[in-house]
């Protein structure tokens, strides 16, 4: 578990916003480059912030594979349960980058479990 505070004007109280990391899960989805889908694999990290649950996506894809698709810095995963979502590259992708280059779409907020586990099926919280 991480802790963060902060200090407040007068220095002497301290906001704290407790974050906890609940689970790494794997996906399978499919991402879209341009007109072209193609089968891939995507992780899944969820943390739990002040009762909140944030999840971020990536994938590995490689480099030479992305340049072939037509691939610039941005595509669409689409998900095991059928949703969308943007995944992108910091900058275009090009022959200097990584044989294995990150995509990661920005962190999703939930409310709740049961809409966190909705929008991502192969999250197993609270099993054992």
């Amino acid at each position: 578990m991480t802790e963060t505070g902060t200090a407040n004007e007068h220095g002497n109280e301290k906001e704290q916003a407790m974050t906890r990391h609940l689970e790494n899960a794997d996906g399978q989805g499919q991402i879209l480059i341009g007109e072209r889908l193609s089968p891939v694999a995507y992780q899944v990290s969820v943390e739990e912030i002040d009762g909140r649950y944030q999840a971020s996506v990536s994938l590995h894809a490689p480099r030479d594979w992305l340049l072939k698709q037509g691939f610039k810095s941005r595509a669409t995963l689409i998900l095991a349960n059928g949703d969308r979502t943007d995944v992108g590259h910091d900058g275009p992708v090009d022959i200097g980058d990584n044989v294995s280059v990150i995509l990661s779409g920005a962190p999703q907020s939930f409310d709740d479990q049961a809409s966190l586990v909705e929008k991502f099926p192969e999250l197993k919280l609270g099993e054992a």
